[in-house]
C-alpha cells in the first residue's frame, strides 16, 4: 500500500480487539479443519487464550503474566506448559486468532461487495464501529499494545499486514466509487485517508467511554456524513437519522412498503447497525433463550454461559442444589467474568482484576463494588434451562413442543459462524417449514425426531452476520439402544446436510441483498408466520430512534 495512505498515528487494527467469544469460534473452526487434539485439550487451550485476551485488556502486554491468565481462566498454572512454551507464545497465539477474526468479520464481507462500492463502504463503517468489534474493552487492548514499546514490534509482525489490507481495501473502494461517479477531480488516496482518520478518531473516543455512553448510531452517521460530503447524492442517512427522504432506509415510506402484505424487507435492513440495535433491544433480549440442560450442571460450582443477543448470561449450581441466573459481567468494569461456555468453579466467582469475589448466588463476598451480580430471569422447561435479559416479566415460555426433550440427553453444543444476517436464516426457516420442525419466535428452531433432536439458536454477531448455536440431543440410553446407532447416524447426516444447505443459501442471499436494487415486491404468496415476522421487523423500521 502506498506510504501516503498511512496516517501519522497507526491505523486502528480491530483484529487485536475482537472479543473472546469470537476467538472461540475461530479456534473451533480451525481445530475442526485440522482435526487435531481432543475436545478437552482444544477447550482448555481456547480457555487460556480467552483469559489471556481479558488479561491484556486489564493489565496490558508487559504486565500480563501467566499467573494472572490462569487465575482468570480458573485453571492451575501447570496446565499452561501443555499448550504454550512461554508467555510470549501465548500472546502470539491470542493475537493470531484476533487478527483472523478481524479478517473474517470485516475484511472478507466488505471485499465481497467491491463491485458495489457504496454498499461496501456503508457495511465497512457499520462493521468497524459495531459493539462486537469496537467495544471500549476491545479497543483498549489495541491501544495497550501501541502504548508499550516492548509490544510494538510484536504487534507489527502479526497485525501489520492487516493494516495494509484494510488501507488497500478502502483505497480500492474509493477508486471504484470515484470512477463510477466520474469524479476525476477527487484523489483516492486523500479520500481514503480521510475516512480512516474519521474512524480512528471515533475509536479514540470509544476507548475512554463506557458502553452506556456511546452513541454508535451517531458515530455511524458522522462517518457516512463525511462520505456524503465527498460524494453528494450517495450514502443517504440510515434508519436512525432524521429527517428522511421518501423511500430511504428508516423512512415512513420504507416502513410502509416493508409492512405491506406479501412484501419483502428492503435490502439495507439486512446490514443496518441502527436496526440491529433495535432488534436486539425489542425482539431478542425480551425473548426466552435456551442456555443449556440440567444434565450439564451436576455438582456445586458447575456453570453454563451464553450470549443473549448482546447480554452475557451465566447459570450455575450453588451449594444447596439451586440454580442461579446472573449477568456474566463484572460490576466494576463490563468484562466477562467467565469466558468458557461450560465449566466448574472450585469455590466462588472471582474477578482477580478488581479483587472481587462473588458467591454462587451472585452476592458480593469480598471487595468494594457497586453491589451484587445482576440477576436474570430463568425458566425451566422440563430439564431445559431458559434465560432472558429484558422486557416485561414473563412466567411462561412461548408455546412449543418442549416436552419432546423430556427424555433426551444433551450430546454437544457447537457454534457456526454465518456470513448472513440473522433475519435471512429465520426467513428461510419460516418460508419452507419441515414437518418435524417448530419455530419459537423470534430466533429458535426445534427439530424433534425419534433418532435425535436439536435446537438451533440464531443470534446476530454484527450487521449482516450471525452465529448459530446448535444444541444436539439424543434419546436416553435404552431408547438409543433400541433404535440402534445406525438410525442416529443417519439422522445426523441428514440434519448436517440440511443445515449446510441452509447456511450456503443464506450467505448467497445476503450477498445478493447487498448488491441488489431495493425491490420489496413479493411475487409468491407468503406464509402467515413469515408475514408476521416481517411485520415485527417493519414496526422497528418506522419506530422513532431511542432518546
Amino acid at each position: 500500500m502506498r506510504d501516503k495512505l498511512r496516517p501519522s498515528t497507526p491505523i486502528a487494527c480491530p483484529a487485536l480487539t475482537a472479543g473472546p467469544g469470537a476467538v472461540s469460534n475461530v479456534s473451533s473452526q480451525r481445530a475442526s479443519r485440522n482435526g487435531g487434539g481432543s475436545r478437552i485439550r482444544q477447550r482448555q487451550r481456547q480457555r487460556l487464550i480467552d483469559a489471556c485476551i481479558s488479561a491484556l485488556h486489564i493489565y496490558g502486554p508487559s504486565r500480563t503474566t501467566v499467573e494472572k491468565v490462569v487465575a482468570l481462566a480458573d485453571l492451575s498454572p501447570g496446565v499452561v506448559r501443555f499448550y504454550f512454551d512461554s508467555k510470549a507464545a501465548m500472546l502470539v497465539a491470542s493475537l493470531e486468532y484476533l487478527a483472523a477474526e478481524f479478517e473474517e468479520r470485516v475484511l472478507v464481507p466488505v471485499a465481497r461487495l467491491k463491485d458495489s462500492p457504496v454498499e461496501a463502504l456503508r457495511l465497512l463503517v457499520n462493521l468497524y464501529l459495531d459493539a462486537d468489534i469496537a467495544s471500549p474493552r476491545k479497543v483498549s487492548v489495541w491501544y495497550a499494545f501501541w502504548g508499550e514499546a516492548s509490544a510494538r514490534q510484536e504487534y507489527q509482525d502479526i497485525c501489520g499486514q492487516k493494516d495494509e489490507e484494510f488501507a488497500a481495501l478502502v483505497h480500492e473502494l474509493m477508486e471504484r466509487l470515484i470512477a463510477a461517479n466520474g469524479a476525476t477531480h477527487l484523489d483516492a488516496d486523500g479520500v481514503a485517508l480521510g475516512l480512516i482518520g474519521v474512524l480512528e478518531v471515533l475509536w479514540q473516543g470509544f476507548a475512554f467511554e463506557s458502553e452506556a455512553n456511546i452513541d454508535r448510531a451517531a458515530a455511524v452517521a458522522r462517518s457516512l456524513a463525511y462520505l456524503r460530503s465527498v460524494f453528494p447524492g450517495e450514502f443517504a442517512p440510515s434508519a436512525s437519522a432524521a429527517p428522511q427522504a421518501a423511500g430511504a432506509p428508516g423512512s415512513a415510506d420504507a416502513a410502509r412498503r416493508a409492512n405491506a402484505r406479501d412484501a419483502r424487507l428492503p435490502g439495507w435492513a439486512y446490514a443496518d447497525a441502527a436496526l440491529l440495535a433495535a432488534e436486539r433491544e425489542h425482539l431478542l433480549r425480551p425473548a426466552w433463550q435456551l442456555l443449556g440442560h440440567e444434565a450439564e450442571l451436576r455438582v456445586t460450582g458447575d456453570f453454563l454461559t451464553g450470549d443473549l443477543a448482546g447480554e452475557r448470561a451465566l447459570v450455575l449450581l450453588d451449594e444447596r442444589g439451586k440454580l442461579h441466573a446472573l449477568r456474566n459481567t463484572c460490576r466494576r468494569a463490563p468484562h466477562a467474568l467467565l469466558a468458557a461456555r461450560q465449566g466448574h468453579l472450585r469455590s466462588a466467582i472471582h474477578c482477580t482484576a478488581h479483587a472481587l469475589t462473588y458467591g454462587f448466588d451472585g452476592r458480593l463476598v469480598e471487595g468494594s463494588t457497586p453491589g451484587d451480580l445482576v440477576a436474570l430471569e430463568m425458566l425451566r422447561q422440563g430439564r431445559l434451562i431458559l434465560v432472558r435479559a429484558g422486557g416485561a416479566p414473563a412466567k411462561r415460555a412461548p408455546e412449543a413442543p418442549w416436552e419432546g426433550f423430556a427424555a433426551r440427553v444433551p450430546r454437544a453444543v457447537t457454534d457456526l459462524e454465518v456470513a448472513a444476517d440473522w433475519k435471512v436464516i429465520v426467513e428461510q426457516w419460516l418460508e419452507s417449514p419441515q414437518p418435524q420442525q417448530h419455530f419459537v419466535a423470534p430466533n429458535q428452531l426445534l427439530d424433534i425426531r425419534p433418532a435425535g433432536a436439536l435446537i438451533l439458536q440464531i443470534v446476530p454477531s454484527a450487521p449482516g452476520r450471525s452465529r448459530i448455536r446448535r444444541f444436539d440431543f439424543s434419546a436416553a440410553r435404552a431408547a438409543h439402544q433400541r433404535l440402534g446407532t445406525g438410525a442416529h447416524a443417519a439422522w445426523r447426516r441428514q440434519i448436517n446436510a440440511w443445515l449446510g444447505t441452509q447456511i450456503e443459501l443464506a450467505e448467497s442471499t445476503q450477498s445478493g441483498l447487498m448488491g441488489a436494487v431495493d425491490d420489496t415486491a413479493e411475487t409468491t404468496p407468503v406464509v402467515p408466520a413469515l408475514a408476521q415476522f416481517r411485520a415485527r421487523i417493519a414496526a422497528l423500521l418506522r419506530a422513532p430512534p431511542a432518546s
